[in-house]
Protein backbone atom coordinates (compact mmCIF):
# COMPACT_ATOMS: atom_id res chain seq x y z
CA UNK A 1 0.00 0.00 0.00
CA UNK A 2 1.57 3.20 -0.96
CA UNK A 3 1.53 6.15 1.02
CA UNK A 4 -1.59 7.69 -1.14
CA UNK A 5 -3.67 4.93 -0.11
CA UNK A 6 -2.54 5.27 3.44
CA UNK A 7 -3.69 8.87 3.57
CA UNK A 8 -6.84 7.68 1.57
CA UNK A 9 -7.76 4.93 4.25
CA UNK A 10 -7.00 7.63 7.10
CA UNK A 11 -9.41 10.49 5.74
CA UNK A 12 -11.88 8.19 4.62
CA UNK A 13 -12.11 6.23 7.75
CA UNK A 14 -12.20 9.90 9.84
CA UNK A 15 -15.21 10.43 7.86
CA UNK A 16 -17.07 7.58 8.51
CA UNK A 17 -16.34 7.81 12.39
CA UNK A 18 -17.59 11.27 12.42
CA UNK A 19 -20.48 11.02 10.37
CA UNK A 20 -21.52 7.73 11.83
CA UNK A 21 -21.25 9.51 15.29
CA UNK A 22 -22.92 13.07 13.88
CA UNK A 23 -26.31 10.25 12.90
CA UNK A 24 -26.43 9.07 16.04
CA UNK A 25 -26.62 12.23 17.70
CA UNK A 26 -28.87 13.76 15.20
CA UNK A 27 -31.21 10.95 15.26
CA UNK A 28 -31.09 11.17 19.29
CA UNK A 29 -31.99 14.57 19.19
CA UNK A 30 -34.67 14.76 16.14
CA UNK A 31 -36.57 11.64 17.14
CA UNK A 32 -36.16 11.89 20.71
CA UNK A 33 -35.38 15.02 22.32
CA UNK A 34 -36.92 17.67 20.51
CA UNK A 35 -40.67 15.52 20.86
CA UNK A 36 -40.03 15.84 24.68
CA UNK A 37 -40.24 19.33 24.78
CA UNK A 38 -43.71 19.54 24.87
CA UNK A 39 -43.27 18.18 27.91
CA UNK A 40 -41.56 20.32 30.02
CA UNK A 41 -43.34 23.02 31.56
CA UNK A 42 -43.96 26.70 30.26
CA UNK A 43 -42.02 27.78 33.64
CA UNK A 44 -38.87 25.22 33.41
CA UNK A 45 -38.69 25.44 29.47
CA UNK A 46 -35.95 28.42 29.42
CA UNK A 47 -33.87 27.02 31.56
CA UNK A 48 -34.42 23.46 30.20
CA UNK A 49 -33.67 24.80 26.69
CA UNK A 50 -30.81 26.77 27.83
CA UNK A 51 -29.00 23.66 29.17
CA UNK A 52 -29.91 21.61 26.38
CA UNK A 53 -28.28 24.06 24.26
CA UNK A 54 -25.15 24.51 26.05
CA UNK A 55 -24.49 20.27 26.22
CA UNK A 56 -25.21 20.14 21.69
CA UNK A 57 -22.67 22.23 21.22
CA UNK A 58 -19.92 20.37 22.56
CA UNK A 59 -21.33 17.02 21.91
CA UNK A 60 -22.50 17.11 18.65
CA UNK A 61 -22.61 20.32 16.58
CA UNK A 62 -18.62 20.38 16.57
CA UNK A 63 -18.58 17.21 15.83
CA UNK A 64 -21.22 18.40 12.56
CA UNK A 65 -18.37 20.75 11.65
CA UNK A 66 -15.14 18.83 11.85
CA UNK A 67 -16.90 16.32 9.61
CA UNK A 68 -16.66 18.53 6.79
CA UNK A 69 -13.20 18.67 6.99
CA UNK A 70 -12.16 14.66 5.79
CA UNK A 71 -15.53 14.87 3.93
CA UNK A 72 -14.24 17.75 1.45
CA UNK A 73 -10.55 15.96 1.72
CA UNK A 74 -12.41 12.33 0.13
CA UNK A 75 -12.12 14.65 -3.30
CA UNK A 76 -8.77 14.05 -3.60
CA UNK A 77 -8.22 11.07 -0.89
CA UNK A 78 -10.61 8.36 -1.09
CA UNK A 79 -10.49 4.78 -1.79
CA UNK A 80 -10.41 3.76 -5.21
CA UNK A 81 -13.61 2.22 -5.86
CA UNK A 82 -15.84 5.27 -4.47
CA UNK A 83 -16.63 7.52 -7.35
CA UNK A 84 -16.33 11.05 -6.72
CA UNK A 85 -20.02 11.62 -7.55
CA UNK A 86 -21.00 9.74 -4.33
CA UNK A 87 -18.69 11.95 -2.15
CA UNK A 88 -20.47 14.95 -3.78
CA UNK A 89 -24.39 13.71 -3.02
CA UNK A 90 -22.48 12.87 0.13
CA UNK A 91 -21.33 16.32 0.87
CA UNK A 92 -24.78 17.26 -0.64
CA UNK A 93 -27.28 15.92 2.03
CA UNK A 94 -24.48 17.45 5.06
CA UNK A 95 -24.90 21.24 3.44
CA UNK A 96 -28.73 20.66 3.35
CA UNK A 97 -28.73 20.30 6.72
CA UNK A 98 -26.46 23.09 7.69
CA UNK A 99 -28.32 25.67 5.36
CA UNK A 100 -31.51 24.48 7.02
CA UNK A 101 -29.69 24.84 10.51
CA UNK A 102 -28.74 28.17 9.81
CA UNK A 103 -31.58 29.44 7.86
CA UNK A 104 -34.85 27.41 9.78
CA UNK A 105 -33.68 25.42 12.93
CA UNK A 106 -31.03 28.24 14.65
CA UNK A 107 -33.88 31.00 13.94
CA UNK A 108 -36.81 28.68 15.78
CA UNK A 109 -34.23 27.88 18.91
CA UNK A 110 -33.90 31.17 18.82
CA UNK A 111 -37.38 32.14 19.46
CA UNK A 112 -37.92 28.71 21.84
CA UNK A 113 -34.79 30.54 23.97
CA UNK A 114 -37.58 33.53 24.76
CA UNK A 115 -39.93 31.06 25.97
CA UNK A 116 -42.14 27.89 25.55
CA UNK A 117 -44.33 27.25 22.43
CA UNK A 118 -46.06 24.46 21.46
CA UNK A 119 -46.22 25.67 17.79
CA UNK A 120 -42.66 26.65 17.84
CA UNK A 121 -41.54 23.00 18.51
CA UNK A 122 -44.27 21.43 16.37
CA UNK A 123 -42.10 23.65 13.76
CA UNK A 124 -39.06 22.62 14.72
CA UNK A 125 -40.06 18.43 14.32
CA UNK A 126 -41.82 18.92 10.87
CA UNK A 127 -38.68 20.93 9.82
CA UNK A 128 -36.63 19.05 11.29
CA UNK A 129 -37.28 15.93 9.81
CA UNK A 130 -38.09 17.23 6.14
CA UNK A 131 -34.75 19.18 6.17
CA UNK A 132 -32.43 16.65 8.84
CA UNK A 133 -33.61 13.92 9.12
CA UNK A 134 -34.30 12.64 5.93
CA UNK A 135 -31.23 13.84 4.14
CA UNK A 136 -29.01 12.33 7.13
CA UNK A 137 -30.77 9.30 6.45
CA UNK A 138 -29.79 9.67 2.90
CA UNK A 139 -26.17 10.12 3.61
CA UNK A 140 -26.24 7.43 5.93
CA UNK A 141 -27.45 5.07 3.09
CA UNK A 142 -24.72 6.45 1.18
CA UNK A 143 -22.12 6.11 3.62
CA UNK A 144 -23.19 2.73 4.13
CA UNK A 145 -22.95 2.11 0.16
CA UNK A 146 -19.34 3.51 0.27
CA UNK A 147 -18.05 1.40 3.23
CA UNK A 148 -19.94 -1.54 1.37
CA UNK A 149 -17.94 -0.44 -2.32
CA UNK A 150 -14.30 -0.58 0.04
CA UNK A 151 -15.11 -3.89 1.95
CA UNK A 152 -16.00 -5.74 -0.74
CA UNK A 153 -13.37 -4.80 -2.62
CA UNK A 154 -10.99 -6.08 0.07
CA UNK A 155 -12.12 -9.90 0.11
Amino acid sequence: MNKRNNISALVFSIYLLLTFYVLGGGMVTSLVGYRIWKFVGPNEFAKFHQADNAHIIPVFVIFFFLSFIPQILLFWFRPAIIPKWMVALALFFNLIMLISSITIQIPIQMKLDEGFSVELIDRLIATDLTFRVIPMILLAITNFIMLYKVVKRSY
